[in-house]
């Protein structure tokens, strides 16, 4: 299998230097020299995070440091840990059990761009489609939100829209998770016991299927 490689973009230079400190954070230190991501971080920088974030490894199990590492690398890694929970034929059992917690803990998006999204999706003017349209989302979670709304014909509807941004960020995560499942299948001693860069592909499949929707209606 090819080795992925992350584009060196500004963006995803910054991103993985996020990834590299919150995995510090929660006591995954080792893992990032043996990983060799160290160099994300300046020196100062690398001392500093270790020295503060070692004691996390004396307060949580390594299923519940990743967890909470996921929940604040944001709405991929959180996505991805809610598709593994599901599947304890990829990962071992503790750590799909822990993943069960995962929850989208995020404050939804104006009305005001639910519209323009749908709008430049469906090149349509919303009063076009819709009758009524209710600002406040019944449900708003990492990937998208919910709206109840009234079309023009009279049928009630649940509308589904995305995050603004969101394909974008995922398109970066998903490399950078790429490089990491490879990082980990050459560099850790049985890396590719669970299949890093294939439950990468499986997940990279899975997203981008539920990502390719525009509006979802039912009566």
């Amino acid at each position: 299998m090819p080795f992925h490689k992350v584009k060196k973009t500004y963006q995803n230079i910054q991103r993985l230097r996020n990834v590299t400190n919150v995995l510090i954070k929660h006591g995954f230190g080792s893992l990032v020299d043996q990983l060799n991501l160290q160099h994300y971080l300046s020196l100062g920088k690398r001392i500093i995070t270790f020295k503060k974030y070692e004691s996390e490894k004396e307060v949580h199990t390594i299923p519940e440091r990743l967890r909470l590492a996921f929940e604040e690398l944001g709405p991929t890694f959180i996505k991805l840990g809610q598709i593994l929970s599901s599947r304890p034929d990829l990962i071992p059992q503790d750590f799909a059990e822990e993943f069960k917690k995962l929850q989208d803990k995020v404050p939804p998006f104006s009305a005001s761009e639910s519209k323009k999204h749908i709008e430049e999706e469906l090149n349509v003017k919303t009063d076009e489609i819709f009758s009524s349209f209710e600002e406040t989302p019944t449900a708003a979670a990492s990937i998208a939100q919910v709206h109840n709304a009234t079309l023009i014909t009279g049928e009630r509807v649940i509308v589904k829209v995305q995050r603004p941004g969101l394909r974008q960020m995922l398109e970066s995560d998903i490399s950078i998770l790429f490089y990491l499942a490879n990082l980990i299948e050459r560099y850790l001693p049985h890396g590719k016991l669970y299949n890093p860069t294939g439950i990468v592909e499986e997940f990279s499949r899975t997203i981008r299927r539920e990502l390719n929707f525009n509006l979802e209606g039912s009566n």
